[in-house]
């Protein structure tokens, strides 16, 4: 969690969104032309928005969605496999994130990112016979996931979206779920030094209504 979300604000709606609440937005280019699908799974090319202190801009940027690396897999290692692999990493436990010493410690102090959704993904039911659902805010038609930005052993630059415990709300549908923000709450994550970000990536606020309803997806 969270395997797919969806994004289906184009980039003017984004740029109206987040210059509204946060400030400007460059996009330097028509992503919109290089994203055709609203519909994104891991590895796909996905837009983020960072924050560039020595500049003082906000910039949309299209990277690619999960950060590949080497981990290491005991499951592997109690078959005689060699239990290095690789693996796009696709979301980052905050409870990893925050440890001391932790690589992805260093990628969120130096490299925070958010992801731009209208919707995220999840699975219920029985296994053999899991429904997709769409969850998404009410009152918020664009919200945003907490992200870390780093190059992967393939080098790509790529992101991973951060995750925390359920809220309330996420509680029957999954143990996990992604740090969510409202646009204002977004741009103050990207900017916020690396204890006061670290504070915000917490389980959505319970007085922020959410959204679930059957989805199809292909």
């Amino acid at each position: 969690m969270c395997g797919r979300y969806e994004n289906a604000a184009d980039d003017e709606e984004l740029r109206k969104e987040f210059e509204k609440h946060v400030g400007e937005l460059d996009i330097s280019y028509n992503i919109d032309e290089i994203l055709k699908t609203t519909n994104i799974a891991p590895t796909n090319r996905v837009k983020v928005i960072t924050f560039d202190k020595n500049n003082n801009v906000f910039r949309l940027n299209v990277i690619k969605w999960g950060i590949k690396s080497k981990v290491f897999d005991p499951s592997r290692q109690a078959k005689g496999k060699d239990p290095i692999i690789e693996k796009d990493i696709f979301n980052s436990k905050i409870e990893t994130i925050a440890k001391k010493g932790s690589k992805w410690k260093k990628y969120f102090n130096e490299n925070r990112c958010i992801f731009p959704m209208t919707a995220f993904y999840e699975w219920t039911g029985e296994k053999g016979s899991k429904i997709p659902q769409r969850i998404s805010l009410n009152k918020a038609p664009i919200f945003f996931a907490g992200g870390i930005l780093s190059e992967g052993i393939d080098k790509a630059e790529s992101a991973s979206i951060i995750t925390c415990g359920p809220n309330t709300f996420m509680q029957p549908i999954h143990t996990r779920m992604p740090v969510l923000f409202k646009t204002e709450d977004a741009g103050k994550f990207l900017e916020a030094k690396e204890d006061a970000a670290l504070g915000m990536c917490s389980p959505l606020d319970e007085k922020i209504k959410m959204k679930l309803e059957k989805a199809k997806l292909g």
